[in-house]
């Protein structure tokens, strides 16, 4: 496997600078065997997740929770049990204009919605907001962070990086990249990637990252496209 490229990222992420995605090709090319993207195959499936998580611009963003009331209500379980909660917290449009005249409380959302989940504590801990998604590939809750932090140990040095104690970390550079990684090698993403180029092997992997997602046939759709880039290569 060739060393990844800017090029190569830009025809993925064509709205990114080219010196930002010389920075993370050059973080990704430290050790592609080690971090799981020794081949096209498994360049091409991480890619395609990448692309539909940080969008073309390759942002490290933190997730956003900007819903509607009916939104909230067809997204999230709390919220179709609490209806007249998300009335008060989704964002409201002017009928006329279209225009947001109140906008979401995003974080009352986050909290309520990741309550008692995923390692976090209730809506008081304000756990919800705290370990909302974020990074490359969206991490999301306390126990997810938790995990990161140790495979980022066990991949980069003892020194690791705290991610509980500071979980804005994956939305900067190098740990945007770099919390990518852990977490594809972490869930034994490598060894699946390695499975095929089919449809359904990206759905496999797919339903890893994000089970409940809207965007299967997009991510097959980025996969195709990334596994010609890299097969070119």
């Amino acid at each position: 496997m060739n060393p990844i490229t800017a090029a190569q990222l830009s025809t993925l992420f064509p709205d990114a600078e080219d010196d930002y995605l010389a920075q993370v090709a050059a973080e990704l090319n430290t050790d592609l065997p080690q971090y799981g993207l020794d081949s096209p195959l498994r360049c091409a499936h991480f890619c395609a997740q990448v692309m539909q998580e940080a969008g073309p611009a390759l942002e490290a963003k933190s997730e956003s929770l900007n819903y509607s009331p009916a939104a909230l209500q067809a997204n999230f379980s709390y919220y179709r049990d609490h209806p007249a909660e998300a009335a008060q917290d989704g964002y409201s449009k002017d009928p006329e204009t279209g225009k947001i005249v109140k906008p979401a409380n995003q974080e009352q959302i986050a909290d309520k919605v990741y309550a008692d989940r995923i390692g976090n504590g209730d809506i008081a801990s304000r756990d919800g907001w705290r370990f909302r998604g974020r990074g490359f590939i969206q991490v999301t809750g306390r126990a997810n962070y938790g995990a990161l932090a140790i495979e980022y140990g066990k991949i980069y040095g003892v020194d690791g990086a705290d991610f509980v104690t500071n979980p804005d970390l994956p939305i900067t550079l190098p740990y945007s990249v770099r919390s990518a990684v852990c977490f594809w090698v972490q869930h034994g993403l490598p060894a699946l990637a390695d499975h095929g180029s089919s449809g359904l092997n990206v759905d496999a992997i797919t339903a890893v990252i994000n089970k409940g997602t809207n965007s299967y046939a997009q991510r097959r759709a980025n996969f195709q496209k990334a596994f010609q880039v890299f097969q070119q290569a």
